[in-house]
């Protein structure tokens, strides 16, 4: 029914008991009850769209961020400590510190609405990728600790050698000091042995060359996303 002929069945039901100003102030009334609908409907519709406008560009965001997160932590840990661990011989401890801060990802621990939002697959690489990190920057603190371990021990023992030279009255040239270097160090890499920080080295290894692949697919993953998403 068009909106003239409810208005003349109106006006017919009540033009007996109704003046010409009244009925019209009663139209009045619908139009503008009307339009107030419209108007709210449509404000309430462009509200919706602004949402999930405003949640894709975040998302969008976020994600970018995530990349530069990566991709800059692993530049970091690859070319001051992982190239070199991988490097390693089989069986051999990496006895070098690779000092970690207290809270290395902070985009990724705010970022969980974010990965809700994309597809389960590339989120749930990403997640891996963040857990394997975690496990990886353990491993490292582990070795950090055991490094100052042996370090300690080596120090202690180079000390008590040198005390050793002094009392026999020997001359601590630069020869001498070679010596005693060489001592710290083979002294510390016994130490290492008996830590097994061998074990640790090998699983840290494990972990690099799983990361080199995760990274790769993630960071393609979002370079894709964040170019198809829409504004």
């Amino acid at each position: 029914m068009q909106l003239i002929d409810i208005l003349n069945f109106i006006a017919k039901a009540i033009e007996k008991s109704l003046s010409a100003e009244v009925f019209i102030a009663l139209v009045a009334a619908y139009i503008g009850a009307r339009a107030t609908s419209k108007a709210t409907t449509k404000a309430h519709n462009f509200s919706i769209e602004k949402s999930k406008t405003d949640n894709l560009e975040n998302t969008r965001n976020t994600l970018k961020l995530i990349k530069v997160e990566l991709t800059s932590a692993w530049d970091i840990y690859y070319s001051e400590y992982g190239s070199d661990l991988l490097q390693l011989p089989e069986g051999e401890a990496c006895v070098d510190i690779f000092a970690i801060g207290d809270n290395p990802f902070p985009i990724y621990d705010s970022a969980h609405s974010c990965l809700a939002n994309i597809d389960p697959e590339i989120s749930a690489n990403i997640v891996r990728i963040y857990m394997r990190v975690k496990g990886l920057v353990s491993m490292i603190n582990l070795n950090n600790a055991d490094c100052q371990t042996i370090y300690e021990a080596g120090k202690n023992a180079t000390q008590e050698l040198a005390n050793k030279f002094i009392a026999e009255g020997k001359e601590l040239n630069e020869e001498l000091a070679k010596k005693l270097e060489e001592y710290h160090d083979y002294y510390a890499h016994q130490e290492a042995k008996k830590l097994r920080m061998d074990r640790t080295s090998y699983s840290m290894k494990l972990l690099t060359i799983e990361l080199q692949d995760l990274l790769a697919i993630a960071e393609a993953d979002i370079d894709r996303l964040t170019a198809t998403t829409t504004h």
